[in-house]
Formats: C-alpha cells, structure tokens, sequence
C-alpha cells in the first residue's frame, strides 16, 4: 500500500474534531450543489418543451382548419357571376378611390 500526504491527512482527520470544511469536503458540496443546479435546470428545460409541444400542437390544429376550408368560396363566386352577367353587379367607384386611397396611406405608416 503507497502512503502518500492525501492518505495520511484522510487518516489524520478522521480523528480530528470538524471545525471547518476540509477541502475535500468543500469540494464534494460544490460537486453537489451543482449537480442539483444541473437537474433544476434539466426539469425547467423538460417545462419548456412541454410549452413549446403544446403551442406546436394549436398551430398544427389551426393549421388544419384553415387547410379545411376551401381556397375559392364558390357560393361568392357564383353569386357574383350572376350578377355581373345580369347586369345587376355595379361598382361604387368613390368606395374602390377611397379604398384606394386608404390602402396607400396605410403602406406609407
């Protein structure tokens, strides 16, 4: 067996009275301490992700129902057409400039 100060200084304080820290046990605390950081941030990092999964999980289902709906609403179209083809369609050209117009200020803002 190799004697070595580490080993006669563990055998010496074994006997002595605990005042203070040795180094040995201050460091095994901060290994500690820091284990026990590393955990409380791994379970706020597991938080994040269930957040982030269930955020991900409404945009999927918007996601979906938006996907649901037709691109062209026929019943408008249709309704338009017919219109237009019975002459009954007129446009309200003050409305469209004020659109217009609107619109313009807007893209300036």
């Amino acid at each position: 067996m190799k004697i070595d100060n580490e080993t006669i200084h563990y055998e010496i304080s074994k006997y002595l009275p605990k005042s203070e820290p040795t180094a040995i046990e201050r460091v095994d605390e901060k290994r500690l301490a820091d284990e026990q950081r590393v955990k409380a941030n791994e379970t706020a990092e597991q938080d994040t992700i269930v957040n982030i999964s269930k955020e991900s999980q409404e945009a999927h289902r918007i996601q979906e129902i938006i996907s649901s709906e037709p691109d062209i609403r026929e019943d408008k179209v249709s309704e338009l057409k017919e219109r237009i083809e019975s002459g009954r369609y007129t446009i309200d050209y003050d409305r469209v400039a004020d659109k217009l117009i609107q619109a313009s200020l807007e893209d300036l803002l």
